[in-house]
Formats: C-alpha cells, structure tokens, sequence
C-alpha cells in the first residue's frame, strides 16, 4: 500500500514539475487593464524555470517559485486605446494576448439587480426600458466585459472563471451585459473618453453574509459572524468528521425524545391504523397542502393514479426524496418502505423496484414533522418529486394528492422537551458566509481595478445586521485588494411596495417595509471616505423588485463615480438631510447639496412626508418649497418634533429633487443608532 502512495505522489509531483506555462483565467484577449496603477501579469508554470513576458515594448522575466506560480510586473501606464499585445513564453509554450486595451477597470457585485441584462425584449421585471434601442446602440468596442461565473464554495479560494472571456461591447453581445454596469460605464466612457472594463460577479438573491471574506469576518466583522466561520473553517477530513459527531448527536437526541412523543400519540395512532388501506373512505380528507402549524404533527397523505399503459405489468422503479423525519410509505396497502426520525440522513429516500406493476395503485405516506421550515420543504418534495420508473419513461405522481391529521401537539405534550437542534450544516447553502467571496471574488483581487460598484440588500431587508456587514464588505474588499480607500460606489434600493400592496397611499407611515431601513443604513456608509451612495427611491415601482429604469441608476452611479474619484467638480448628490427644526406647528428642513435650490419632478409640492411629536406617531403631511428648505405641516400635529421622507416602502410621491435634478435621499430624523447592531 505504502508503494502504491509513493507512486502516486510520484506522479503528482512530477505533473507539477511538468507543467506548461498559464497566464491566470482574469487575463484574455480583448481585457483592459487598470491605468496609473503597476501592471502585473501572473500566472503558474513549472517550478524553477524562467517565464518571459512581452509588453509595451518590454520585457520582464519571473521564475516560477515551488508553488509553480509567477509574477511580471510593468511600470503604470496612462490610458490608452491603441491596442497592445502580451507574449507570454518559458521557451517551450507560447500564449499571446491581443487587442489589449489601458483604461478603468471597476468589478460590478452584488444581486438580482446586478445581474439584471439589458435584455433583448422588453420583460417587465428583467430587462431595462427602451431595451430594444439600447441594445441596437450598444456598439462600444472600447468598453470590455468579463462575467465570472457563478460558484459557491466553503473554505477553499477557486481560481475565476470569466465565462467567454473578455468580450467588446456590440449590439450582438449587449442584450446579456448587466444593465447597471452598462449604463454606469457607457456614461464613464463618454465622459472620460478612455476604455471601461466591467467585471461582473454577482448572484441573484444573494444576501451579503457570503461575499465577506472568512479573513475579513475575523479581522472587521461582528463578533457572532466571526464565531460562526470559525466553527465551520474546516477542511474536506474535517467536514467529514463534524457531520459525523452530528449524526450520531442527533441519532442519540432524537431516539430519546422520540418515545415522548410516541406516547403522547398513541391513542392517535391507534385510531389511524387502517389509513394505509386501499378502500379508506377519503370523503372527509382535504386538498393536500404545504400548510403547517408550528408544533409538532403526524400527517397522513394519499393519492389515487394509474400508472401509463406501457409501464403497466412491467418492473418500474418508485422513487421518492425524504418526505418526514420519521415516514411509513404504503403501496396499495402494503408497508414498502419506512425510516425512523434517528435513522442516517442518507437512508431516509426510497428507490425501489415493483415487478409487475398495476394500473390503478394508491400510495399513503404517513409522516411526522417535527421543523416548520423542514416540514415545508419535505411535503413540496412529496408532491414534485414522487415519480415511477419504467426505462426512460417517467410518471410524475403530483395531482390528487389528499391528507389528514393524525395528531398534533406541542412540547407541553412531550414532557415539555423540545425535539432536538437538527443536524446542523448551515454551510451547505450556498447563502453561507465567504462561499461567494472564495469562489467568486478573491481570485479577481489580483488584478488592479479603480473600485467596485455595488448594488444588493434586498435579501436583507429590514435588519439592523445589515450596518456592520456593509461596513465589513467594504473594509475587507479594500484589505483584499490592498487599496485602503479603494472607491466603493452602492446603489441604495429602490422603492418597492410590501408583497401585495397596491395603493401607497394607504401606506402606513409608522410600519414601514424593511426596504426603508436597509436604504437608511445604505446611507449611512456615505460617512466612509470614498464610498458614494446612488439614491434610486424616485424610480421603483411598486410590486417589483427590478425596475426598468437601470440607465438612471448607472448615471447616479457614474456621478457618484466622477466626482468622488475622478475629481470633477459637479454635483452628483441629491439633497441630503441636515437639520430639522420645529417652527411654530411646523418643522423645517435644511439640506446638503441643495445649494441652488430645490424643486419637484412634477411641479407638485413635495410629497412622502411624515411628521410626528414627541410621541412619534407619524401621520402623512403637508410640504412646501421654501427657498432651499421643506417646511413641513399636518393640522393633527400641534408640535412636531420629528420628520421623515420617502421612510416607507414604497411611495409614488417621493418627488423632492435639487435644481440639478437628482433626487433627495429618504431620511428619518429620529436617528438610529447602529453601532449597536450585533
């Protein structure tokens, strides 16, 4: 055995040792590197040999260290569109890059709305307004984009994949380009007049715990985060190791726990026994349904099909996921397959064959749940994904399915135990902390770009958490990179009403949806140097979470951009709550760049206002342009003390602008403090 190993490291090493030269997957044909900051290239080779690399008339070598990894580094270059070409060789492989372009490289992050296309027809909710012209215009061969492909993983730094490699902008390939990093580097482009390269790594639905680094929880995040990646920092052995103890701690637990609630349910049982019988008078049993109460439940399901003629008679194969912790699935009356709630997770399915299968068949499943969430997901799976087998034929078992209850209670009934923590794997979403950063992010941290643009927060809407996990995004992409003021421009979410609503103006002003929370929380990082903040609550619309208006929302980004980090002075902010002041029964409102007036977008008065007392009962108000302030009024509020604007999901009145047009961020002035966040 001892042999057998030698001889496969042998092998490994001498694979090693063998190696062609590769330039890292960031770099390709057709990219643009970052100006006025050192160039380098890098990549792996064979260990000890010479890599040669060409480039602007020059040439640096690099020896390849005993990691089989090298780097050529070329002085800054001002940008430049001639195109350039690399040549990269160890004197026996040669790869040369071509149409290589010097400009400004952003990486473009975040969720849906990042990830949205400009789209090649108009699809409310996933394409931008105009697409069709948009993309018919898109021909900006200087402006390059790379797409890295989507990739979770735990614990372990994945090299990029830039899906197509990079590719110029033109109407044939513009329809797919993220839309917000489109129209935020078509407006760099115009303006600055040099190439724009686009990296985009972004996931739809992503929250933020998964694009922070494990080194940068540890180093910025709060205390709970850093504790969660600790435990779970594991490699594959151990991973292996933990979720064994896990089985065997939750096999232990529940055996315990399991003869409380069996004895609570006996009688139950009992009463239920002939269920799983082919002639159950089923008269009284209802539709099945994903519905369940937040205790603990034995439920019974049935279903009548008859299978397709030509699986009739012959072997098929029934297959069926985990459908209950503790389950007993009946084949026309007759037990076929069951587990226990302390059984091995990977022996809670069924795969069996059935020789000479009949038409007409019933199955019954009797189940218990003891997790809500789990509960959900495991009746889902019952009624999707039940199927019979026969060769390449397939007969989904979905329709008809009925239940009943058997017995419910609650931990009052099991001794007052509750049944036991899950095994706990948190690490398996792909939702879990760093995944998204090590498989999507870091191996981009290498190559030089001016700064990030950043559009997420709707899968952690309406959580104070929200406010260091930011905080620590930025922090540790700026380390990562090593760029201490690494420019970081967010784009703060736009209004979007509470699932189902339909009319803002009956919105009530002291619930707000969590969206008004997230986007306070979204300013607050303004207070960071170099960080810009888009505001968009002017452009959203009410029962989406995309809106159409993505050229908006690159603009805002772009003067964010121009201003903060490529120094024009230029008004790239809306006005910006400063002071509120009661004055007789009103209260008057001071903003930051508002210094050449203010306005509204429809000529109206000033709309989504709130005031509030000392009690902080806000009521809908009253608002009006006076030079550069908002005196804001309600007859109901003898003494206001506090205002806020836009604070709600959604308001379509949220039309206060500066005299440049932008529009005034959302605010409350009952301030917040989010320090205290954990």
């Amino acid at each position: 055995m001892k042999k057998t190993l030698l001889s496969f490291a042998f092998i490994a090493v001498a694979t090693i040792a063998s190696a062609a030269v590769k330039m890292d997957p960031v770099f390709g044909s057709h990219m643009v590197l970052q100006q006025e900051k050192p160039i380098s290239f890098f990549g792996t080779g064979t260990p000890e040999s010479t890599v040669t690399v060409d480039f602007n008339k020059k040439t640096v070598s690099a020896k390849v260290d005993a990691q089989g990894k090298w780097t050529a580094v070329f002085p800054a270059m001002k940008a430049s569109k001639t195109p350039y070409e690399v040549n990269v060789t160890d004197g026996k492989t040669k790869i040369k890059l071509v149409d290589v372009l010097i400009g400004e490289v952003w990486f473009c992050s975040g969720q849906s709305n990042m990830s949205m296309p400009i789209g090649s027809k108009f699809v409310r909710g996933w394409s931008a307004k105009d697409c069709v012209q948009e993309v018919a215009n898109a021909n900006y061969p200087e402006m390059r984009f790379a797409v890295q492909k989507s990739a979770a993983v735990l614990n372990k730094k994945m090299p990029a994949n830039n899906v197509g490699g990079w590719v110029k902008c033109t109407p044939q390939v513009a329809a797919s380009l993220s839309a917000t990093a489109y129209f935020f580097g078509r407006k760099l482009h115009k303006d600055l007049n040099v190439p724009i390269g686009l990296i985009r790594a972004s996931w739809s639905g992503s929250a933020i715990e998964p694009w922070i680094s494990n080194e940068g929880y540890h180093k910025f995040g709060p205390a709970r985060d850093s504790q969660l990646v600790k435990k779970y920092s594991f490699d594959e052995a151990g991973r292996i190791k933990y979720e064994e103890q896990e089985q065997q701690r939750f096999s232990k637990e529940m055996a315990e726990w399991h003869k409380l609630y069996e004895a609570a349910g006996a009688a139950a049982k009992a009463k239920s026994a002939s269920w799983s019988k082919v002639d159950v008078d089923e008269s009284a049993w209802k539709a099945a349904t994903l519905q369940f109460p937040r205790l603990y439940l034995t439920r019974w399901f049935r279903v009548k099909f008859t299978i397709p003629a030509q699986m009739q008679g012959k072997t098929v194969t029934l297959s069926m996921p985990k459908v209950a912790e503790k389950a007993d699935i009946f084949l026309n009356g007759k037990r076929i397959a069951a587990w226990n709630a302390e059984d091995r997770e990977d022996t809670k399915k069924v795969k069996m064959e059935i020789p000479s299968a009949q038409a007409e068949n019933v199955i019954a499943v009797r189940g218990e749940y003891f997790y809500p969430s789990a509960a959900r997901q495991q009746m889902h799976e019952l009624h999707t994904k039940t199927f019979v087998i026969c060769g390449r034929n397939r007969f989904a078992v979905r329709k008809n399915w009925k239940m009943q209850d058997e017995f419910i209670c609650s931990k009052r009934d099991t001794a007052k135990k509750a049944a036991p923590e899950f095994i706990l794997k948190p690490y398996v979403t792909h939702q879990f902390h760093s995944k998204m950063y090590n498989g999507m992010v870091d191996a981009w941290t290498r190559l030089p770009i001016r700064g990030v643009i950043w559009y997420q927060g709707c899968s952690n809407i309406g959580t104070m958490r929200y406010y260091p996990l930011l905080k620590t995004l930025i922090l540790d992409w700026r380390t990562k990179w090593n760029e201490p003021d690494m420019p970081f421009m967010i784009v703060q979410l736009a209004g979007r009403g509470y699932h189902g609503q339909k009319d803002w103006k009956n919105s009530n002003p002291n619930k707000p949806y969590g969206n008004a929370l997230t986007r306070d929380i979204q300013q607050q990082m303004m207070k960071i140097k170099n960080v810009g903040v888009a505001c968009t609550v002017d452009i959203g619309e009410i029962d989406t979470a995309h809106p159409a208006n993505k050229q908006d929302v690159g603009k805002r980004l772009a003067l964010e951009a121009e201003r903060i980090v490529y120094g024009k002075n230029i008004v790239s902010r809306g006005p910006l709550f400063e002071t509120a002041t009661p004055e007789n029964n009103a209260i008057r409102v001071t903003f930051k760049y508002a210094e050449n007036g203010l306005k509204t977008s429809d000529g109206k008065d000033p709309g989504a206002f709130a005031i509030a007392g000392a009690d902080k009962k806000f009521v809908w108000a009253q608002a009006k342009i006076d030079g550069k302030t908002v005196l804001v009024s309600s007859p109901s509020v003898k003494a206001p003390k506090y205002v806020r604007y836009a604070y709600a999901g959604f308001r379509g009145d949220c039309n206060l602008q500066n005299v440049e047009g932008l529009p005034a961020y959302p605010f409350r002035s009952d301030s917040v403090d989010y320090s205290k966040a954990k």
